[in-house]
């Protein structure tokens, strides 16, 4: 059930996210007294498209406990994220706090002691639905954010859904 959810889910949000794209792209063109009504599109279409990106990161945290990822992989995950918020962090200014404190957040957890990297990754997949919020909150695209600042967590997440 939850992965024909996803499934729906995911083609929504591609959907919004191609709207989106295109409504951007309008925008570079339109004329000036088009601009404000376009924005306010767009501004329509994130608000539209919110809920179903946390039920999309919801899922994939629910489906994330069951499903066993690599020691290996886990590592290398968990070291490109606790190195990104490092560089993150340094560049504070750039982001919003609640975004840049939850980020630190994650990467402590990373960082404690006695568990796995799999475990731990785990932890962390649980943490970005709140994640999701904020970053709307922030004006955000949480898609864009995570696929520049860690691109190795975001590939493994089609290994997550197809298990």
């Amino acid at each position: 059930m939850s992965s024909d959810r996803l499934s729906h889910v995911e083609k929504m949000l591609t959907r919004y996210r191609q709207q989106l794209s295109d409504k951007e792209l309008t925008l570079t063109t339109t004329p000036r007294e088009d601009k404000e009504r376009i924005k306010l599109q767009i501004a329509d279409l994130k608000s539209d498209m919110q809920p179903y990106e946390r039920e999309y990161w919801e899922l994939i945290s629910q489906q994330s406990e069951s499903i066993e990822i690599s020691e290996q992989e886990a590592q290398v995950v968990v070291a490109e994220i606790v190195n990104q918020v490092g560089k993150i962090e340094v560049g504070a200014s750039t982001y919003p706090d609640a975004v840049l404190n939850l980020l630190i957040e994650i990467r402590d957890k990373l960082n404690q002691p006695g568990k796995s990297a799999a475990a731990k990754l785990k932890g962390v997949i649980s943490s970005i639905p709140p994640f999701v919020g904020i970053s709307y909150e922030a004006e955000l695209d949480t898609e864009e954010f995570l696929r520049k600042n860690f691109p190795t967590f975001i590939k493994l997440i089609p290994g997550i859904k197809k298990k």
